[in-house]
């Protein structure tokens, strides 16, 4: 891709050739007996005694996110060629997709504890290019370093318990470290509280990937990137890394109990959180960011509380609504030039879109819960698998979900002459920019993506059974109709709620929360999270950063200066002494000589005398 960069028609088309190639490789493995063929190694190097290979691993749960990666990634290609189209980077922003696919797959694919970490941190270097694409803006500089930051935080936590779990089993292979956490128990080679400090380490590593509070607030600004950008990372891929690590090594985290609490718990108020953001969110991409860490909140509540066909049906079927929703954002974006969903509506974006908003009500539908659509399905299944508190926590962050979702959809498809909503950016205002042109509203090759994924947010529910096969799950349980009815009222009721607040005739469309302006500001301010870390981490990290630079800069550079300075001078000195006359070096050479033979002498008369 480097020697295509200039040449954007082969760039791009190499890379949706590549995609085509991956798809139908990871479908022909699954929809084979996938499950059974293993991994496949070759030897790399050795470290003492201890072989390192490199290899794929290939059993179900590989199987089955490496077709779901490799699916949402070729829709997102075939996209990028519309909205990517006036871009003057676009062969750039190709290659960037390009080593991000082969980044992800290969992290998926990783049969070996090294190989996994090599491609996690690839994966994040290229979301750091992807998300600071525009690298002309500031805030899109911003916002990649801050991604890169945050998400590097989490990953020193799951380095060390990488270590920790090849110092422990004595090996870097992962079906051979699984087997030693078989379902029966722990290994009693290993102490709990390791096994504990190990779960507990890779933890941090997916609060930072998996953007888990307190490590969240760098999902929302890495918006600032191409919309196809945000769809890629934020639906079936970056972002899911980490709940797949969790996928991954599911049996080592259900023999360390607490970890598994803490990580309920949090994930329960990190959806909850999000979702408290989400409610007042007016940026289109912003709300769907806020919405992918509740998601990835309900992901992990299902792993914890040790449902792994759950956690896994949810994070495929969230693959598929939440890529649709942001393409469908994207196509809105690229037509009416702002990401404001009050100006979007008021533009015309319902009516005139009229394809991109069946996406996007089905979309926002299958986020909502509401039933037969793939995510009700999914949803159901997680909570019924929590425990009682955990239960109530989940059913509140599913009633917000359900009223930010209907809002999303009654903004943009019911705007009213009696609205109080005021617009934060106008209709075209990004057309002044260069990155957002005019053009066709729904292009094919925009159409077809969100067509794909439509069909998939309604359908992908309907293979649960399918998925648990390949997961080697004899028998998966099914809520009952009782078991579904409190989430479905749940859902229902948000919407209700969001109905009368922005769908009704003669709404204001400023919400409830509106009427609280102290708790519409918390909301808004995304509970001054962002500004308490600015007020301690960050103001210290500059405070012992100007320390460094004070102490180089007026100490050590002068220090080393005086020492040079010193040296001048004294060769300077030396210098002026190199006359070039014959007679006066021999002169005091001859004076040197007498000296020293005088000194010599007077010593030795001295000590005969003694």
């Amino acid at each position: 891709m480097v020697f295509f960069r200039r040449s954007h028609a082969i760039a791009s088309g190499v890379v949706i050739a590549s995609g085509l190639v991956s798809l139908f490789t990871s479908a022909a493995l699954l929809l084979g007996d996938g499950h059974a063929i293993g991994a496949i190694n070759a030897r790399w190097f050795w470290i003492g005694d201890t072989p390192i290979e490199f290899g794929v691993l290939l059993d179900g749960r590989t199987m089955m996110m490496g077709a779901v990666v490799a699916l949402i990634t070729l829709c997102i290609e075939v996209y990028s060629l519309s909205y990517m189209k006036h871009d003057p980077g676009r062969g750039r922003f190709f290659a960037f997709l390009a080593f991000f696919e082969m980044s992800m797959l290969a992290f998926v694919f990783s049969s070996n504890l090294l190989q996994s970490f090599i491609f996690w941190e690839l994966v994040g270097l290229a979301s750091f290019l992807l998300i600071g694409f525009w690298y002309e803006k500031p805030s899109a500089v911003a916002a990649a370093k801050k991604a890169f930051i945050m998400t590097r935080i989490g990953d020193v936590g799951l380095f060390i318990g990488l270590i920790l779990l090849f110092t422990a089993t004595g090996t870097l292979d992962i079906p051979s470290i699984n087997a030693l956490f078989a379902p029966d128990g722990a290994p009693g080679s290993i102490a709990t509280g390791r096994i504990e400090l190990i779960a507990a380490l890779l933890f941090i590593g997916v609060i930072g990937k998996s953007a888990q509070f307190p490590l969240h607030t760098w999902l929302p600004d890495a918006m600032e990137g191409p919309t196809p950008v945000s769809a890629l990372l934020h639906s079936a891929t970056m972002v899911a890394a980490g709940v797949f690590l969790v996928t991954r090594f599911h049996d080592l985290f259900m023999d360390a109990p607490q970890t598994m609490q803490w990580m309920l718990w949090i994930a329960v108020g990190t959806a909850i959180l999000a979702s408290t953001m989400a409610i007042v969110a007016k940026d289109m991409k912003r709300v769907l960011a806020f919405s992918s860490i509740s998601q990835l909140g309900y992901m992990l509540m299902a792993l914890a509380a040790g449902s792994l066909f759950a956690g896994y049906f949810h994070l495929v079927t969230h693959a598929f609504f939440k890529a649709l929703l942001f393409l469908c954002a994207g196509a809105y974006i690229h037509h009416f030039g702002t990401n404001d969903m009050v100006a979007m509506g008021r533009a015309g974006a319902g009516r005139r879109m009229k394809l991109v908003t069946v996406g996007m009500i089905v979309g926002g539908s299958a986020l909502a819960g509401i039933p037969p659509l793939s995510g009700f399905v999914s949803k159901e299944h997680i909570i019924g698998s929590l425990p009682a508190g955990a239960r109530v926590g989940a059913l509140l962050a599913a009633f917000m979900t359900a009223y930010y979702a209907f809002r999303m959809i009654f903004l943009i498809t019911r705007p009213n002459p009696d609205s109080q909503a005021v617009e934060e950016e106008a209709a075209h205002a990004q057309h002044e920019d260069g990155h957002v042109h005019h053009g066709p509203a729904e292009p094919w090759s925009m159409l077809a993506p969100i067509a794909v994924l439509t069909v998939g947010a309604i359908g992908a529910g309907l293979l649960g059974d399918w998925m648990g096969h390949k997961l080697g799950m004899e028998h998966i349980h099914h809520p009952t109709v009782a078991d579904m009815a409190p989430a479905v009222v749940v859902a229902l009721l948000g919407g209700a709620l969001a109905w009368f607040d922005f769908g009704r005739r003669r709404s204001a469309q400023v919400g409830s929360v509106a009427h609280l302006p102290a708790v519409q500001r918390l909301f808004v301010r995304r509970w001054y999270i962002d500004e308490i870390y600015d007020a301690t981490i960050v103001r210290f990290s500059l405070w012992i950063a100007r320390l460094c630079f004070g102490a180089e800069t007026r100490g050590l550079d002068v220090g080393a200066d005086a020492v040079a300075r010193g040296t001048r001078e004294s060769g300077e000195m030396v210098a002026q002494s190199h006359t070039g006359r014959l007679q006066l070096y021999i002169g005091s050479a001859i004076v040197v000589v007498a000296a020293l033979a005088l000194t010599l002498g007077l010593r030795s008369g001295g000590g005969g005398g003694g």
